[in-house]
């Protein structure tokens, strides 16, 4: 599984077709593949003494193909949201190149006039 990234950006016109179909499939279908929602999750160490288990958090990995489908299907969730303006401009956390400034700001704006 390892080397699946790097054959997939090496080939990524060779495997356009097949991903987009299986894509389809799986959101018409409205499942996926059991292979593709398989996580592995790993114990990663924070610090302290490595014999106690809260000295741990869990880390999910998750396959290549379902992250590519998942970044896809939220993109055009959060074009579509925008769109329709459903979504409230002061929203930051889903937006592309939006940073952490533009939201202390806003607060901080806030802050001052109620004040």
């Amino acid at each position: 599984m390892g080397f699946l990234p790097k054959i997939s950006i090496g080939n990524c016109r060779t495997n356009s077709i097949p991903l987009a179909t299986v894509f389809n499939l799986s959101l018409e279908e409205g499942k996926s593949s059991v292979r593709m929602e398989r996580r592995n999750i790993i114990p990663l160490f924070k610090k302290g003494s490595r014999n106690k288990s809260e000295n741990y958090r869990p880390v999910s990995l998750t396959s290549v193909i379902c992250k590519l489908l998942e970044r896809l299907i939220k993109d055009h969730l959060v074009d579509f949201l925008v769109k329709k303006k459903l979504i409230n401009p002061s929203q930051h956390g889903f937006f592309k190149n939006e940073v952490m400034l533009t939201n202390m700001l806003c607060f901080f704006g806030k802050m001052s006039q109620s004040g």
